[in-house]
């Protein structure tokens, strides 16, 4: 006599008679307002609920809407964005202008180091694996490249200045990092995704291997 049927019945019995809400799964979706900071470190915001903000700056930068990202195309985004950082127009990125774009654009930025658990809303205390890749630090937390002051570190000569020459020599320089399959063009769709958006992303994963 198979003993297992009985079993099996008695289990699909005690399941037909839970709640219909009780078997559904939580809806998946981001928790917190989401941040992306653009390769050359401008922020760009979205709702929990909404597409990730990657989206905005590529949609942007594509001039001409063909969902293809050029190196002309992202040289000119960053020569505009250079142009809002520059607010006394002589040229340059001075120091205070620097410190603006920190504390009024990316306060984000400034958090303490180590920290992301708090900003991600992710579980404490949990034991890091020791081989594991370094949280990025600064923006690099909410941008496809590990940079994490993006606009200080185009000053090339080190002088604390950064000229609108240094500012597109950076977004040549990263457009190469980003052109991975060197096409000579980014797609939205092949673009790295930022560590808050993969940790924001990690529950939905976990949610789906469940089901």
């Amino acid at each position: 006599m198979n003993r297992a049927l009985p079993l099996a019945c008695l289990a699909a019995l005690a399941l037909s008679s839970m709640p219909a809400q009780a078997a559904k799964l939580p809806p998946c979706q981001p928790k917190h307002d989401q941040l992306f900071i653009a390769p050359m470190g401008e922020p760009f915001r979205a709702g929990p609920n909404d597409p990730y903000p990657s989206a905005l700056w590529f949609a942007q930068a594509d001039a001409n809407h063909d969902g293809k990202l050029t190196l002309a195309e992202m040289t000119a985004d960053a020569d505009r964005f250079f142009n809002r950082l520059d607010t006394d127009h002589d040229g340059q990125i001075t120091p205070p202008e620097n410190r603006a774009y920190e504390d009024q654009m990316v306060p984000e930025t400034r958090a303490q180091i180590g920290r992301v658990d708090d900003l991600l809303d992710a579980p404490k205390k949990v034991k890091r694996n020791k081989h594991a890749p370094p949280i990025p630090e600064g923006a690099g937390r909410w941008s496809s490249l590990p940079i994490p002051q993006p606009v200080i570190s185009a000053d090339e000569d080190m002088n604390r200045a950064i000229t609108r020459a240094e500012f597109r020599d950076a977004a040549v320089e990263r457009f190469g990092r980003l052109d991975t399959a060197r096409q000579g063009y980014l797609t939205l769709a092949t673009m790295a995704k930022t560590p808050a958006q993969k940790a924001a992303e990690a529950p939905c994963a976990a949610t789906a291997a469940g089901q």
